[in-house]
Parts: C-alpha cells; sequence; structure tokens
C-alpha cells in the first residue's frame, strides 16, 4: 500500500502533537468512541459490528463438525481470515489477501490462541475423529486507522457470542442437538492495545492521517489478568528497552477500558 499525505496536513499534525494536542483534540493516550453490535449476521452462528468512529469492522463466525488436524487429534480447529473490502480505504485493492491482510489475520490469531480465548481441548467431540472447526471471517468495511484494535474486539466479541449445538457421539456418529444450544468454551478473554510512535510522540488508537506519519507501532495482545500473550512491531523504526516498557504500560492502562466492554457481551 502507498500512503500519501500533503506536506501541509503532515506539518500541521507535527505541530499540533508538539503543543500537546491532536487533530481531533483527544488526549495522546484516549481511544475515539466505540460501539459494539453482537448478533449482528443473523445467518452467521457469532458476530459483532465494532466501530471506532471511521473504523468499522464486521466479525463473523460459522462453525462445522471436521477431521482434527494429525499433531492436535484431541483440539478443535481455529481458522483465521481477513478481507480488507476495496470500499474501505482508496489504498485497499480487489483480489486475494495481500500482506496485510495476512498480517492482520496472524496476529489476532495469535491473541486469540495465546490467551487461550477459547479451550479448544472442548471442542473435541471423538479424540482422532471429530471436532469443532471455527472459521472466524473478518471483514473491514471502513479503515480509519488502528485496526488491529478494532479487529481483535471485534473477533473475540463474536466468538464470545458464538453458540454451537450438543454434538453427541453414538456408536460413530454424530448427532447435533439444535434444541441444546451452548456457547463456546471461553477460557482467557483477550483484546489488542496497540501504540504508535508518531513525531516521537506515542499515540493511542491514531486516525488514518496520524498512523501514516508513524515510526513505528506496537501491538500488544493482553490477558485480562494484565498478562501479555502477543505482541508485533510494524514499522522501520527500532524501539528502545525504556520505550518499550513504556508502551506496555501505556498499553496496559487502556487495555482495562476495552476489558470493560467486553464485560456486557455474552
Amino acid at each position: 500500500m502507498v500512503n500519501v499525505i500533503s506536506e501541509v496536513s503532515k506539518d500541521k499534525i507535527f505541530d499540533l502533537l508538539n503543543h500537546g494536542n491532536r487533530i481531533d483534540n483527544r488526549a495522546f493516550n484516549e481511544y475515539r468512541d466505540i460501539s459494539i453490535k453482537t448478533n449482528y449476521i443473523t445467518k452467521a452462528d457469532g458476530s459483532a459490528l465494532v466501530s471506532l468512529n471511521g473504523t468499522t469492522v464486521v466479525a463473523g463466525v460459522k462453525t462445522s463438525v471436521a477431521t482434527p488436524f494429525s499433531n492436535a487429534p484431541n483440539q478443535g480447529i481455529l481458522i483465521t481470515n481477513t478481507e480488507l473490502l476495496a470500499i474501505a480505504n482508496r489504498n485497499f485493492e480487489y483480489g486475494p489477501p495481500n500482506k496485510f491482510a495476512i498480517e492482520i489475520s496472524r496476529v489476532v490469531d495469535r491473541a486469540i490462541r495465546e490467551a487461550p480465548l477459547i479451550d479448544l481441548n472442548e471442542l473435541c467431540i471423538v479424540e482422532s475423529s471429530k471436532v469443532w472447526k471455527i472459521h472466524l471471517d473478518l471483514h473491514i468495511i471502513d479503515h480509519d486507522g488502528d485496526l488491529l484494535d478494532a479487529v481483535c474486539l471485534a473477533a473475540v466479541c463474536a466468538l464470545m457470542t458464538t453458540k454451537i449445538p450438543t454434538a453427541i457421539s453414538v456408536n460413530g456418529e454424530i448427532t447435533l442437538d439444535y434444541d441444546k444450544m451452548i456457547n463456546l468454551p471461553i477460557k482467557n478473554k483477550t483484546i489488542i492495545c496497540s501504540v504508535y510512535n508518531v513525531n516521537d510522540y506515542l499515540l493511542v488508537d491514531p486516525i488514518y492521517v496520524e498512523e501514516t506519519l508513524m515510526n513505528y507501532s506496537v501491538s500488544i495482545g493482553f490477558r485480562e489478568d494484565g498478562s501479555l500473550c502477543a505482541m508485533q512491531k510494524c514499522g522501520f523504526s527500532s524501539v528502545s528497552p525504556e520505550e518499550l516498557l513504556k508502551i506496555i504500560k501505556i498499553g496496559s492502562i487502556q487495555s482495562k477500558k476495552l476489558f470493560e466492554l467486553l464485560e456486557s457481551i455474552k
């Protein structure tokens, strides 16, 4: 992707930051208003729409009974896929997933697995034979910055609201009881909080025009107890150990606000 911003806009943003301000009048560590709508897609097994003002993501979950992988015969399967809709941003194009989409899928998948959000062992129906397979589809429908935080929040909300039928194995035959729907076995909630270095200032939840000016970003996956479960750095500039500790501290504080949003999700 090629990001283009005028020198006038760049100078304005840098001047505001030098005076302790941002282009939309937020504090450096302040998120935009976040809205969450669960069960957004009626035909999905679980879904959520998350908006951070101009950034909007839809996550959908579809489940099926499948054969487990040979190296994990007693574990369910999680497949994560991200699609960057061309209408979401002028730099997005039609076609197969690009490197950016693959990176989003991998980072979100890593946070979910390493938390772990779902106890995959509980998704085993018959060891080495039948398990639940979860397809997590993430669709970016409007991109105005800070995608990873929004995507992970949508993914977690969709998985937390996913319901599957009770599976019963009788003489090798699997019967699904749709009259007894159950939630996925949620173990540890997780979110991603990203901190961006823009003109040597550390910002949370940048809008797109701020994001294009970043030196680097660090996205951190947190568990609800405050421990870390994932980390991803983007950008060419290096990060000093002192600055990384400062970033983790900022992320830890802001992550608590995101976890508060999950308390009402059932």
